[in-house]
């Protein structure tokens, strides 16, 4: 038996068994695998963009409550010195600084 007779009989084997229906099965099964695969990536892009910009507006709204207290906070500290209230105390230290002066 020569080469060309044994891939002749291969191919023909192939064919004529179904071969040429499975490989074509194979083949779309993995197309449609990837193709699952990207629908499903596209839909985590999406899910993780949901998250972020809730997360944007959540961050956005509290600073925005954290900037009016913090005008209130200074308008009620200015009606307090002009009416003659000496804060307690007159120089208050932020956490930030004091965390830094205590390890030094």
């Amino acid at each position: 038996m020569s080469t060309s007779e044994v891939i002749t009989a291969a191919i023909a084997a192939l064919l004529g068994g179904g071969g040429l229906a499975f490989l074509q099965a194979l083949f779309s099964g993995v197309g449609s695998l990837r193709q699952g695969a990207r629908a499903h990536e596209r839909e985590s892009v999406r899910d993780l963009a949901r998250a972020r910009d809730k997360a944007d507006d959540r961050a956005e709204s509290a600073e925005s409550d954290r900037d009016y207290w913090r005008q209130v906070a200074g308008g009620y500290a200015y009606q307090l010195r002009l009416a003659g209230v000496e804060p307690i105390p007159p120089d208050p230290v932020p956490p930030s600084a004091r965390d830094r002066t205590a390890r030094v």
